[in-house]
């Protein structure tokens, strides 16, 4: 007979986060805020789980002088976490969150993204002192019920958004946000710093 072992508090997450369960996926929704996981006004982030689709080549960037390219996986990413958790660096890894995971973030359950397979970015670029969302696509186009969401929720937070579609980005927002964005589309520019 097989028993079924219990993953202790302290013991790494078995969902391949690198982190310790109790910060991961054992913490429940009843489960007071933990100091690990906690920031500023002491609400908890979501936990990741299963999901590294931060690290899986979806979002450009640099680690460590390695290049992270759209398609080409950080080079410290197992597939399932980060090997080098503990001491990965400060730029970009740490100061990355995804919106779903954010602290109070407003996504809801079901935008996880591995799940709808977008990556929200927040608080990474405003225009005209707003803030602005941008929805990276991580192996397939923003469905329409997800982009529906964006836009009502722009509206009425009056927070510019930054899709993906295919290879093209759009924006949505004021008629100058959308023309700007337009612009800096065709001739290639990066559209948030």
């Amino acid at each position: 007979m097989n028993k079924k072992t219990k993953t202790g508090r302290n013991a790494v997450c078995p969902c391949g986060s690198g982190r310790k369960f109790k910060y991961c996926c054992g913490q429940t929704p009843s489960s007071p805020p933990l100091k690990e996981k906690t920031s500023g006004t002491g609400s908890a982030v979501r936990p990741c789980g299963p999901c590294s689709l931060c690290c899986e080549g979806w979002v450009k960037t640099r680690v460590k002088g390695h290049h992270i390219e759209l398609g080409k996986p950080c080079p410290y990413s197992s597939g399932h976490n980060c090997t080098i958790h503990d001491t990965r660096p400060t730029d970009p890894c740490r100061i990355f969150f995804c919106g779903w995971a954010e602290q109070n973030s407003r996504l809801p359950e079901w935008m996880r993204p591995d799940r709808c397979k977008i990556i929200v970015l927040t608080g990474r670029s405003a225009w005209r002192g707003m803030a602005v969302d941008i929805l990276v696509s991580a192996g397939r186009d923003p469905e329409p019920k997800l982009l529906e969401w964006f836009k009502a929720h722009s509206v009425s937070q009056r927070r510019p958004l930054i899709f993906q579609q295919g290879e093209a980005w759009f924006g949505f927002g004021p008629p100058a946000f959308q023309q700007e964005i337009a612009i800096k589309a065709k001739r290639g520019e990066p559209l948030w710093s």
